[in-house]
């Protein structure tokens, strides 16, 4: 087959290495270990400078938190109803109280009291940097994430995701219902919180459940998801080693960790968001070998943040110098490791390849289908002269 772009062939290798050679990669797991040793290599074989891997510690379960606040908030449930006195429904009303607070800042990839509780593991980031022809006026962050997500039964299907999307919005709901109805049953001794408590605690064990559910499922191949992203980033860099850009330093950052909370991305920028500068663009590359170009607009599980303007304006200019693709902007569902630098008030953009709204097609995002036979060299070609058009902006 003739592709669009020659690099195409090597993303390719590189995609099929990652998803059949080593499989499912879950977070800090020996697969994703060996993921980062990959590429690590061949950052060094294609000739990049300062080569590492850089350990960090990360979470192995992006559930195990969740799982943990609504198993606290349902099982507080219990007590409030055998003893029946105001100290048992204030505890209740805590125990909500903090399994919102839980949600709501594990979402948001922010400290809080289920990290300080659960087990930590180790994950690395591998990192390397192609410098310029010339001084260093700018710099550019390419990112992709080496680890996958397990396959639960919710991300079988569209009407599976839509199902989910209610039930997440449900159970964070429940938290704040069972919060105030226990709390007026303490101050007040408002009967109907005990029953209202009931019906929370019910959805809370439902979501419970999947949480269990989802982490007895085994991790998906991620041929999309995102072998896809690092193969694009390594063709890239095997660019930039014979054609360096005129002035703007490159990095290359492959993180763990991004599907149990970019863990991995965190622990990048802790490292080296001083030495990067507050004017250093991010791009993140994840799933991007079915479908459509796509930049997000905003990115975030709960709370939305949106891209930095200066993100989406070069996203614009490279979309207008290449008229030859179809690009689209979308709202994020979920996140990316660019939401933790968009938080940060970093200029970080990702870019993403999906199939249109109306469109029956699928990316087979987080299940066992999502394999090497999926990925369209098409999307990847389109995606390697999208990027190269980007850097190409940010360098003037």
């Amino acid at each position: 087959m003739a592709y669009l772009d020659p690099s195409t062939e090597e993303a390719l290798g590189h995609i099929r290495t990652l998803s059949l050679s080593l499989g499912g990669r879950g977070s800090c797991s020996p697969q994703e270990r060996q993921a980062a040793g990959y590429v690590a290599g061949q950052m060094r074989d294609l000739g990049v400078s300062d080569v590492r891997l850089e350990p960090y510690a990360g979470a192995p379960s992006t559930y195990r938190p969740y799982a943990l606040a609504f198993g606290l908030a349902a099982a507080s449930t219990v007590p409030a109803w055998l003893f029946e006195s105001p100290w048992t429904a204030a505890a209740a009303a805590l125990a909500n109280l903090l399994g919102l607070w839980g949600m709501l800042a594990e979402t948001d990839f922010a400290p809080n009291w289920m990290r300080l509780v659960l087990p930590k593991a180790e994950g690395q980031n591998a990192v390397g940097i192609i410098p310029p022809q010339a001084e260093v006026r700018s710099r550019v962050v390419l990112c992709a994430h080496l680890d996958t997500h397990r396959t639960p039964v919710f991300y079988s299907s569209r009407r599976w995701h839509k199902v989910f999307q209610t039930l997440v919005a449900a159970a964070f709901v429940s938290l704040i219902v069972g919060a105030v109805a226990y709390g007026l049953l303490a101050i007040l001794g408002w009967q109907a919180g005990l029953w209202i408590g009931a019906l929370t605690a019910f959805v809370q064990v439902v979501f419970l459940d999947l949480c269990l559910h989802a982490d007895s499922t085994p991790f998906s191949p991620g041929a999309n998801d995102n072998a896809s992203g690092v193969g694009i980033v390594l063709s890239l860099a095997e660019r930039l080693i014979a054609e360096p850009l005129a002035h703007t330093e490159v990095w290359l950052a492959f993180t763990g960790c991004e599907e149990a909370g970019a863990h991995g991305m965190a622990a990048f920028l802790a490292a080296h968001a001083t030495r990067l500068g507050g004017d250093a663009v991010y791009i993140i590359l994840d799933q991007v070998g079915a479908g459509r170009i796509t930049y997000l607009t905003s990115d975030g599980l709960i709370v939305k943040r949106k891209t930095h303007p200066r993100a989406l304006e070069l996203a614009r200019q490279t979309t207008a110098a290449l008229p030859e693709l179809e690009t689209q902007e979308r709202v994020g569902i979920a996140y990316t490791d660019a939401a933790v630098a968009t938080k940060r008030g970093l200029v970080a953009l990702t870019v993403v390849a999906l199939p249109p709204s109306n469109s029956a097609e699928s990316t087979h995002w987080h299940q066992m289908s999502d394999t090497l036979d999926k990925v369209d060299p098409g999307a990847l070609d389109e995606v390697l002269i999208f990027s190269r058009q980007l850097l190409a902006e940010i360098d003037r």
